[in-house]
């Protein structure tokens, strides 16, 4: 008897200020080395998916990770990468992704997956900061389940997507 792969779940991770910032000029706009020690946590050993943009920003593929680049200007995969043109793609048989998965950006993929994202772990800085990506609108279709950490300048918090979808 042949098992089914489980079904696609897509959770979003991201950082935001206040004012919904969440980057500024390819890169976070603050340095808060608990966000990225969480970060790093919560995503090891699942795939990552993102633009072109952030993963050009990290500069190289996220270690332990499956790193998922969407990007219609790409026209092959950086070594230590799988390369899709759209949204559509994920779900496709030949890109193999089942179970859990993790948007981490930027801005575009956060606004093209949020109708198919699931939960949200967000990082929410207290203050305002200067940027030019900002995180879409998402409080009306989700709950804050738990707020998991808090910290100084941020907390960590859980939402799920709520049952009026």
């Amino acid at each position: 008897m042949t098992q089914t792969p489980d079904p696609l779940r897509l959770i979003a991770v991201a950082a935001m200020a206040s004012n919904r910032v969440i980057g500024k000029n390819g890169k976070l706009p603050w340095k808060l080395p608990e966000d990225l020690g969480f970060f790093k946590r919560l995503t090891t050993g699942y795939p990552v998916i993102m633009g072109r943009k952030t993963f050009e920003s990290i500069g190289r593929p996220l270690p332990k990770r499956r790193n998922i680049i969407i990007s219609t200007t790409l026209k092959t995969a950086p070594s230590g990468t799988d390369l899709v043109a759209s949204i559509d793609a994920l779900r496709l048989p030949s890109i193999n992704l089942s179970g859990k998965a993790f948007v981490i950006g930027g801005a575009q993929i956060y606004a093209a997956l949020m109708p198919q994202i699931d939960e949200i772990y967000l990082s929410y800085i207290f203050e305002d900061h200067q940027g030019d990506a900002t995180l879409p609108e998402f409080e009306t279709s989700f709950d804050l389940k738990e707020v998991i950490k808090k910290y100084d300048d941020f907390e960590v918090r859980h939402y799920l997507r709520n049952a009026l979808k």
